[in-house]
């Protein structure tokens, strides 16, 4: 496939586009341009894609909103001629360059894997596979597309907005298709909980080994990006602590 015929996008607030996640996007971005990629980086202006009644519906559920502004996005990327078309979360760091491709994947649409390491009932840790759309991957003709669309629209439309989760038309959604259709994956792009990355931050730890240890009974790649899962952080994670865990895999170029 041509290079040129791919399109990476990827959209932020421009005025809170510094620190580690202004570093997560130039890994993206200098990725992109050293694979001989097209880069289009977007604001705000992405939610203008969304329905009307969509966004009244959730008007401050911005994360929700861009579940779908993706999907359009991409849409109108293949119509527009472009072969392959490939979001990226703005807080998806690419550590390992060298090591992340989409060649690999042979599938007509894919997202990023997940072994997500957390902890039990009983304050064990245990890790639980998935898949995210911090990265996600559509070819044209896909037939997921539109399918995908419509889907993430009904579900918003006919459910109360107290019952609406913050997961609930992105991860979750793909997660629960995935168990019956099998998507795609793009191996090398995982998404790091609070505990790896504080392990991350402390130079190596349990919740990274037991990430380590999945990835290998999984017989997955070792990771090469990874979502950082801002959002999910609140008070566990903070900004200097992402700062460290993004200087600390940008100079290693792996997990500790």
């Amino acid at each position: 496939m041509s290079a040129s015929r791919t399109l990476i996008i990827q959209s932020h607030n421009f005025q809170v586009l510094r620190g580690w996640i202004g570093r997560c996007v130039d890994s993206v971005r200098e990725w992109s341009e050293a694979r001989g990629y097209e880069y289009r980086f977007l604001g705000d202006e992405i939610f203008d894609l969304v329905p009307e009644w969509y966004r009244e519906k959730l008007p401050d559920r911005l994360r929700i909103q861009a579940d779908l502004a993706r999907l359009i996005l991409i849409r109108d990327a293949l119509d527009a001629g472009y072969d392959q078309a490939v979001w990226f979360d703005a807080d998806l760091l690419v550590y390992a360059p060298d090591r992340l491709s989409l060649d690999s994947v042979e599938d007509s649409c894919a997202f990023g894997r997940e072994l997500w390491v957390g902890t039990d009932a009983a304050g064990r840790l245990k890790t639980w596979r998935g898949i995210h759309n911090a990265v996600c991957l559509f070819r044209s003709g896909c037939p997921t597309l539109p399918f995908l669309i419509q889907t993430v629209e009904r579900i918003i439309d006919r459910t109360e907005v107290e019952q609406i989760t913050p997961q609930m038309v992105g991860p979750k959604l793909l997660t629960a298709l995935d168990a019956i259709v099998g998507f795609g994956r793009i191996e090398s792009v995982a998404a790091f909980s609070p505990l790896v990355l504080r392990d991350i931050d402390a130079g190596g730890g349990d919740a990274v080994a037991s990430l380590k240890a999945a990835t290998g009974r999984e017989k997955m790649e070792m990771p090469a990006a990874a979502n950082l899962r801002a959002s999910l952080c609140g008070d566990t994670t903070n900004d200097e602590l992402l700062e460290r865990a993004v200087a600390r895999l940008l100079k290693e170029g792996a997990l500790p």
